[in-house]
C-alpha cells in the first residue's frame, strides 16, 4: 500500500496510506491537512496546488492538463485533487 508522507513546517510529518490511484487530495483530507479546494476536489478552481518532494505520482491526465493550461503550475507542482497516488511520495505545500 503507498504511503504519503505530509510535510508540515515545525511539526513532525504526517504519514497516511493510501490505496494505490487515490489522490494527493484525499491523503491530506485523511491527514486532517488544510488544503485548499472550493470545488470540492472536481478539478476547477485549482486551489489545491501541492509540492511535490519526491516519489510517485501517475502523469497528468486531461482534466488536470486542462486545468494547468488555465493555471500554470510550478515545476514539481500538482494539483491534489487530480494527481494519483503510485507509490510512496512525500508532498509539502507554501502553508503548511
Amino acid at each position: 500500500m503507498p504511503r504519503v508522507t505530509l510535510v508540515v513546517s515545525n511539526a513532525p510529518p504526517r504519514v497516511i496510506d493510501v490505496l494505490p490511484g487515490a489522490t494527493l487530495l484525499r491523503a491530506a483530507v485523511r491527514a486532517r491537512m488544510p488544503l485548499g479546494r472550493s470545488c470540492r476536489g472536481v478539478g476547477i478552481c485549482a486551489a489545491c496546488r501541492i509540492f511535490i518532494v519526491e516519489g510517485a505520482v501517475a502523469p497528468m491526465g486531461e482534466l488536470e492538463a486542462q486545468l494547468a493550461a488555465r493555471e500554470p503550475l510550478a515545476e514539481h507542482e500538482r494539483y491534489a485533487c487530480c494527481a494519483r497516488v503510485t507509490g510512496d511520495v512525500t508532498v509539502t505545500t507554501s502553508y503548511w
